[in-house]
């Protein structure tokens, strides 16, 4: 096949279509006309370079504006929007729906919250019991203990010992006592008591769910000890009555020394000194006529004020601070002086009428009461046990154990009287 070359010069000249290309440059134009090709085509390229340095690109600035939103994009939102929602629907939530209605599901209890009862105060009140019948069970545990002389024994035993670790931990008798201490001997009782002990009930109002009614319930005899001692503080009062009495009888000593009404002699100094030998052996001392010996170690108030008062105006004479601080002083140790008195007589009192409140024992325990003597290392100490013992536990109740000193009897003694 013969390809007819489109150049007017080799219009007639048919080659093949497999001769080469240089074979096809030679026979169709000579060097000359090759080298006249080769320059336009230089020149040409020469004058495009030109022009393209001559000529500088105009910039123009272009702001791109974002196209508003108009009714036909709300809507298309919108729609969007529900048809979401329709196929969740359609495709999730119905679903679900129906098999929950297929499966059948266990009916849980409601839980009902305790109704909240509001107690009134004055409204309590003790609930005697009926005696015990031979049928009750605590008396047939009575009659089981009573059957059993060495478990009563044992009983006795265990609360003796008792007795002793707590007297042995006790800080003031330790301290007074000596810490060395062991149980000599014992005497304690069983009894079966006949009447359980009362019970205690408080009226108030009750507030439930869906009522409210002025209902009674039964308390326990630990919180009802508890108010009757916060509605009633007779040891509080018996107290302040012992603090205003030496305020009282102060205040009067001062008033009739300004009358001139000569208070009673003070003891002489032999009298202090055997007084002080006494204290230091642990006995009583008798009372004598006279201010106490405490007293007689501090001269009276107005010559201590006078003293101190010279004393540090004389070191602290050029400052109005060091004055004042002086003064306050002052007034704390005259206010301490003439107070120590009263807060004894109110700590006295309330030491010795001050007892924790006790329980009442749980119904169908047994009284377990007696003696239980200790050795220590100074004196032998009796003390009065009153104990419980529950049958159901088998163990003492400890809320209403009741322990008290009956009589210390000291091992070495002094006559009181001097030679």
């Amino acid at each position: 096949m013969y390809h007819v070359m489109k150049s007017p010069m080799l219009r007639s000249i048919k080659l093949p279509k497999s001769t080469c290309l240089r074979r096809l440059g030679q026979s169709i134009a000579t060097p000359q006309q090759w080298r006249s090709i080769f320059a336009s085509k230089r020149e040409l390229m020469r004058i495009g370079a030109q022009n393209q340095n001559q000529e500088s690109p105009n910039l123009h600035r272009v702001m791109f504006k974002k196209r508003r939103k108009g009714l036909f994009d709300v809507f298309i939102f919108m729609g969007t929007v529900y048809a979401c929602s329709l196929a969740y629907n359609h495709f999730v939530l119905q679903p679900l729906d129906r098999a929950l209605e297929d499966t059948e599901l266990p009916e849980l209890p409601e839980e009902e919250l305790p109704p909240l009862f509001l107690p009134f105060p004055m409204t309590v009140q003790e609930v005697k019991q009926a005696p015990y019948r031979g049928s009750d069970p605590e008396w047939q545990e009575f009659i089981n203990f009573s059957q059993q002389p060495d478990l009563a024994q044992q009983v006795c035993h265990n609360l003796a010992n008792l007795i002793l670790k707590a007297v042995d931990k006790h800080p003031i008798l330790s301290l007074h006592l000596g810490q060395e201490m062991k149980l000599r001997r014992y005497w304690l009782d069983v009894d079966f008591p006949l009447d359980p002990p009362p019970e205690y009930t408080q009226s108030g109002i009750e507030i439930g769910s869906d009522y409210i009614a002025w209902t009674t319930h039964p308390v326990d005899s630990m919180t009802v000890r508890k108010l009757q001692r916060a509605l009633w503080p007779s040891i509080m009062t018996l107290s302040s009555i012992s603090f205003f009495k030496v305020v009282v009888a102060d205040f009067v000593d001062q008033i009739s020394g300004i009358f001139g009404f000569k208070p009673k002699p003070p003891p002489s100094l032999e009298q202090i000194l055997a007084r002080h030998r006494q204290f230091i052996k642990g006995t009583k001392v008798p009372p004598t006529e006279g201010p106490p010996a405490g007293a007689q170690l501090f001269p009276l108030e107005d010559d201590v004020s006078e003293a101190k008062t010279i004393g540090f105006t004389s070191l602290n004479a050029g400052s109005k601070d060091n004055e004042s601080d002086v003064k306050i002083d002052e007034a704390l140790v005259e206010l301490r002086q003439q107070f120590s008195g009263p807060l004894v007589a109110f700590k006295r009192t309330f030491s010795r009428f001050w007892k924790r409140p006790i329980c009442h024992p749980p119904r169908g325990c047994i009284t377990v009461s007696g003696l239980v003597e200790v050795d220590t290392a100074k004196a032998y100490l009796v003390l009065d046990v009153i104990a419980y013992w529950n049958p159901q536990l088998r163990s003492i109740d400890m809320e209403s154990l009741t322990v008290g000193v009956r009589r210390i009897q000291l091992k070495k003694q002094s006559p009181r009287g001097d030679d």
